[in-house]
C-alpha cells in the first residue's frame, strides 16, 4: 500500500462512490469515463434516465448528462466526511477502480473532441493557440493536430488547465493510492472484464455501452514520428509509471486534408455547436440562481455533518 500524503483526499475529490457495492471509481477524462460512469451507476441502481432527458445543463448531447450527479446518482467523494474517505481508500472491503488509455490515443481523442470539433468549455487560450492549418482552402487535420502538439509542448501548464489534457498519472495519484482494479480501455475485452466484476457484486447482467465515440481516425493517419515524440514527451510520466509501449511511425510528414465538402461540413458543425451551446447556457442560466442557492445550502449541511459524523456510506 503506498503511503498517502495528507492532500490526497483533496486530489481525488472528483472520485465517484457506489456505497451499496462498495466501489470507488476515479474518472479520467477521455478514458471511457462516460461509459464507466454509466456502467457503475446502472450497477449501483442509482442511474436516473428520466433526469437525463429533463434536466437543464450546459451539455449539448443527452449522453453527456451522465456527468451530472443528478443523472448518475453516485456519491461524490468530496461530499463524504473524512473518516469515510479514509475507509474507502484503505479498506480491503472496497473496490478502487481506475482506467488507463494509451497516451497518444488519448491526446488525439481529447484534441479532436475539445479543439477540432469545438466542444463547449475548452479554455480560450487553447483555442487561440490551436488554429486550423488550411491548404488551398481545405483543413489539413493531421497538420492542425501537429500544430496543436507543438504549442502544447511549449506551454504545458496553459493547456493542462483543461483536465482533458492532464496526464493520467496526475489524475489517478497512483503513487499514493492502491487501486484494486485497473483496466486498459484500449485493450480488447477489458471493459467487458470490468463489467463482469461489477456484475458479480451487483447480481446484475450488464454490458458496457460505448458513449462519446469520436470520428474513427486511426493513429497512423495523424501521427508521424515527430508528433509522436512531442506528445510522448508531454506525457513522459504516464509512460514511466504505467509502462505504455512507445509507438514507432514510418511516415515522415503525415497529412490528412479534408476535401472541400468535409471542410464546409466541419465549419457548419462548429457553428451549430456554438449556437446550441449558447442556447443551452442561456437555459441553464434561468435556473442558475436557484441551483446555486441549493448548492450553498448543501455545502453548509456537509460542513456541519462532517463535524458530527456522517454515516451515508454503508460499512
Amino acid at each position: 500500500m503506498p503511503n498517502p500524503l495528507p492532500q490526497l483526499l483533496q486530489l481525488i475529490g472528483p472520485a465517484l462512490v457506489a456505497p451499496k457495492l462498495k466501489v470507488m471509481y476515479m474518472p479520467t477524462t477521455k478514458v471511457a469515463c462516460s461509459s464507466l460512469k454509466l456502467l457503475l451507476a446502472q450497477s449501483e441502481g442509482s442511474y436516473n434516465e428520466e433526469a437525463s432527458r429533463v434536466i437543464l445543463t450546459p451539455h449539448i448531447f443527452q449522453e453527456q448528462t451522465i456527468h451530472d450527479y443528478r443523472v448518475h446518482g453516485l456519491v461524490r467523494f468530496f461530499d463524504l466526511p473524512e473518516r469515510e474517505q479514509w475507509k474507502i481508500i484503505t479498506s480491503p472491503e472496497w473496490f478502487r477502480i481506475a482506467a488507463l488509455r494509451d497516451p497518444l490515443s488519448r491526446a488525439y481523442s481529447a484534441w479532436e473532441n475539445r479543439v477540432f470539433l469545438r466542444r463547449p468549455g475548452t479554455p480560450d487560450v487553447i483555442m487561440e493557440r490551436s488554429p486550423d492549418v488550411v491548404i488551398d482552402g481545405k483543413i489539413d487535420l493531421a497538420a492542425t493536430f501537429k500544430n496543436f502538439a507543438r504549442e502544447f509542448a511549449l506551454d504545458q501548464p496553459a493547456f493542462m488547465g483543461d483536465r482533458h489534457f492532464t496526464p493520467q498519472f496526475n489524475t489517478l495519484c497512483s503513487d499514493q493510492l492502491d487501486y484494486t482494479h485497473v483496466i486498459r480501455v484500449d485493450k480488447l475485452g477489458e471493459l467487458d472484464r470490468l463489467a463482469q466484476i461489477l456484475n458479480e457484486r451487483s447480481g446484475k447482467n450488464l454490458k458496457p455501452s460505448r458513449l462519446n465515440s469520436g470520428l474513427g481516425i486511426k493513429l497512423a493517419q495523424v501521427y508521424d514520428q515527430e508528433t509522436a515524440d512531442i506528445v510522448s514527451g508531454i506525457y513522459v510520466e504516464d509512460y514511466r509509471w504505467f509502462d505504455f509501449e512507445p509507438h514507432q511511425f514510418t511516415a515522415q510528414n503525415v497529412m490528412l486534408p479534408l476535401d472541400a465538402l468535409q471542410t464546409a461540413l466541419l465549419r457548419d458543425l462548429r457553428k451549430t455547436t456554438e449556437r446550441f451551446n449558447h442556447m443551452s447556457r442561456s437555459a441553464f442560466g434561468r435556473v442558475g440562481f436557484r441551483y446555486g442557492l441549493s448548492q450553498v445550502r448543501k455545502s453548509l449541511w456537509i460542513r456541519l455533518t462532517k463535524a458530527k459524523g456522517d454515516t451515508r456510506v454503508q460499512r
